[in-house]
């Protein structure tokens, strides 16, 4: 059985602070959480890259848009 590292216990440790939230224009929502607003922000500017595009969802297979990228403090 492996221990894990102390520094790496501590870091998922930390609670989540905000999300990331992704619309798509079919209506389906994803989140992403993330341990500060800094991480956040880094997280949404490539999300906010693809708004407009028509991406291909990897679970389905089907085109998908997203039409919205929002963060939100938990």
């Amino acid at each position: 059985m492996t221990t894990t590292h102390p520094l790496i216990a501590a870091a998922l440790a930390m609670p989540k602070t905000h999300c990331v939230v992704t619309t798509y224009e079919c209506g389906k929502m994803r989140r992403f959480e993330t341990r500060s607003q800094a991480s956040a922000e880094n997280h949404a500017v490539g999300e906010r890259s693809k708004i407009g595009r028509s991406l291909i969802d990897r679970m389905s297979g089907d085109k998908v848009k997203i039409v919205s990228v929002t963060i939100e403090r938990l």
